[in-house]
């Protein structure tokens, strides 16, 4: 097979570039450490939260917001392309506020761009949206634009969807080091085996740093882990994603309500721990007392690629023949559809659009001479 492309890595970012760069024609071969869609991607909770969680206009709010509009047009490509039911649900996000925390809503009057989709609720009308909420909740800002897809049903729609469209994929497999020659990156090394390609896209999540910093490029990721309880059972129903300062709760259609999610750093060690779970437990409970009811069905972790500025790198790394996909952090489900934008427009096209600029690996010098 031509590998025109080959993107190292196989969660929702790799998978979304391949996905529209063999539609567009590419032959395309992804490698996979461990099974496609199997790490952060599928430990997410699946919120396309562009406003709750980006606070502060700018460049990556912009990004995301950006990525948030293209969701449902996505959506639905995928669940045709796969017949994979995706589930995306369009219902909001409230973001609950208590008495002594309005100060984290102040980005709601700093984002007149956000219009009519932040909406500031009573205490009373909060409890008629959602009557589990908590009685000390003094109110909430309702964003209406802020939805949420099943993250696992989405991995699973991508992985028939790219091998539906042609691409090649191969799980199980490790890519120790990228091929060089005469200052350009001409394919991957995996077994002693070196498999050649036109372009090679890393998009190996926490897993990055050690094929790009090799060839001398900033780009330092790290492993943030997020642990995450999945709830079940009678007598507490909410209706739409709950947001708090300390947690945030996803409902699913299955009866669920996921609880998420922490921010630990502690290197590769996927683990659920007491700690975690406590924590996670406590500020669930503060915001919806009625879910000490429910049953405890799963508990997971994933490992989120983190920068140290906590913005992906996307885009031409500055060695001929490589791109760079990866430091998503808590937003790889939200930027798919725009990083696979972005990234095929780059490829097929030869020019790097104006909306990657904020993000290319170079400005992580900056970032790391200003930390010594």
């Amino acid at each position: 097979m031509n590998n025109d492309v080959i993107i190292v890595g196989g969660g929702v970012i790799g998978c979304s570039v391949a996905l529209k760069l063999a539609e567009a024609g590419l032959g395309v071969t992804v490698f996979e450490r461990g099974r496609v869609g199997c790490e952060a991607s599928r430990a997410a909770a699946g919120m396309l939260a562009a406003q709750s969680e980006t606070t502060v206009a700018g460049p990556f709010s912009d990004l995301c917001l950006q990525s948030r509009s293209m969701y449902r047009k996505f959506a639905d490509h995928l669940t045709e392309a796969s017949g994979i039911d995706v589930e995306y649900n369009d219902s909001g996000l409230l973001f609950v506020m208590f008495d002594d925390e309005d100060s984290t809503t102040q980005w709601v009057s700093s984002r007149p761009e956000a219009g009519a989709e932040l909406e500031r609720l009573s205490a009373s009308t909060v409890r008629e949206l959602e009557p589990a909420v908590a009685e000390s909740a003094a109110g909430a800002v309702f964003v209406r634009g802020d939805h949420q897809i099943e993250n696992r049903r989405l991995m699973d729609a991508l992985g028939v969807a790219i091998r539906r469209a042609g691409v090649r994929v191969v799980e199980g497999v490790e890519i120790s080091a990228l091929t060089t020659e005469r200052g350009r990156v001409t394919g991957v090394v995996s077994d002693g085996d070196r498999i050649a390609a036109g372009v090679v896209i890393v998009a190996g999540g926490a897993w990055s740093s050690r094929l790009i910093e090799p060839l001398g490029l900033k780009g330092s990721v790290v492993p943030a882990r997020g642990q995450m309880i999945a709830l079940k059972g009678q007598g507490c129903s909410i209706n739409r994603v709950l947001h708090s300062s300390k947690v945030y709760l996803v409902p699913r259609r299955d009866g669920r309500i996921l609880i998420g999610a922490t921010v630990e750093y502690a290197g590769f060690e996927k683990a659920v721990t007491v700690e975690g779970v406590r924590s996670l437990l406590s500020a669930a409970t503060e915001l919806v007392p009625s879910l000490m009811d429910l049953q405890i069905v799963e508990m997971w972790s994933g490992l989120r690629p983190d920068t140290v500025d906590h913005l992906p790198i996307l885009g031409p790394a500055g060695v001929e023949g490589l791109v760079i996909a990866t430091g998503h952090f808590r937003n790889g489900i939200l930027l798919a559809p725009v990083t696979a934008e972005l990234l095929s427009e780059l490829i097929l096209t030869g020019r790097t659009p104006s909306g990657l600029a904020p993000f290319l690996n170079d400005r992580l010098q900056v970032c790391n001479e200003s930390n010594n």
